[in-house]
């Protein structure tokens, strides 16, 4: 997988993302890469996931359960970042 990604919106048109990471879940056995363009939203960054296809397409997540799984990467990512980095500064 690459370090960024292409997308285009409802109006066809593409931005570029960077990707933060993408893992495999146990539990769905789906991959999903989660990527941001580093806006802000509330003064916090705004981060976006898919599901990673094998053809190297993405998917919408359409369940609150894959949202749950992807929200829990993003808090463990977080709180290891925290220990091994100390608190991160915006």
């Amino acid at each position: 997988m690459k370090d960024k990604i292409k997308i285009k919106n409802d109006q066809g048109e593409e931005k570029e993302f960077d990707i933060l990471f993408s893992f495999e879940s146990e539990n769905t056995g789906k991959t999903y890469v989660v990527y941001t363009d580093f806006t802000k939203e509330n003064n916090i960054i705004k981060c976006y996931s898919s599901i990673y296809e094998e053809d190297g397409k993405l998917s919408p997540v359409d369940t609150e359960a894959e949202n749950n799984i992807i929200e829990e990467m993003l808090k463990t990512l977080s709180e290891t970042a925290k220990i091994k980095y100390g608190k991160v500064e915006e």
